[in-house]
Formats: structure tokens, sequence, C-alpha cells
């Protein structure tokens, strides 16, 4: 069996990872200020994003209509709420890898 090297996780920065998903700079930058984005890390003095913690955000906001009020009621705290589910799409994720 051949086992196959892993890679560091990548990370962007705020730009880049705007564009990932398809948003403004300052539109992420809202959503980081207001605790309603994506998963970030401070590294020194700079804000990066893990690929993987931008798509579990992006599809914690899937919608099957325009009148879906969406799927997932959030609770009073939020950013636990979005953690434990980005830490169970990475279980999930890892558990199909195998």
């Amino acid at each position: 069996m051949r086992v196959q090297p892993t890679l560091p996780p990548r990370y962007l920065r705020t730009p880049d990872a705007a564009n990932f998903v398809g948003l403004s700079i300052r539109t992420l930058e809202k959503h980081r200020s207001c605790g309603t984005g994506p998963l970030y890390r401070q590294l020194g003095g700079r804000i990066v994003y893990a690929v993987e913690d931008l798509c579990a955000w992006a599809d914690l906001n899937v919608r099957l209509s325009t009148g879906d009020g969406g799927g997932i009621p959030m609770p009073s705290d939020p950013r636990a709420y979005i953690i434990r589910l980005q830490a169970k799409a990475r279980k999930a994720q890892r558990s199909a890898g195998q």
C-alpha cells in the first residue's frame, strides 16, 4: 500500500478568500467583524482563512429556493454553532476519504 503525502492546510488572505467565495473584500470583513463569517486565523498581524473553512461556511448557507429562509436556525451563540458544524463536516470528510 502506497502512502500519499499530506499537504499542509492552504490559507488565503482576505482578498483571495473574498474572491474564492465570490464576495467583496469589505463584505467578508463585515462578516468577520459581526461574527457571521467563516472561521479565520490571525497569524502575526495577518488575517487568513483555510480553504476548507471557507467551503464549510459556504455550505452552511445552502438554500433550496428564494423563499427558503434558511434550513439552519441560528442559536444565541452563532460562532460556537458554526465551529461545531464545521468540525462535524471535517470529520465526515475525513471518514469518507478513508
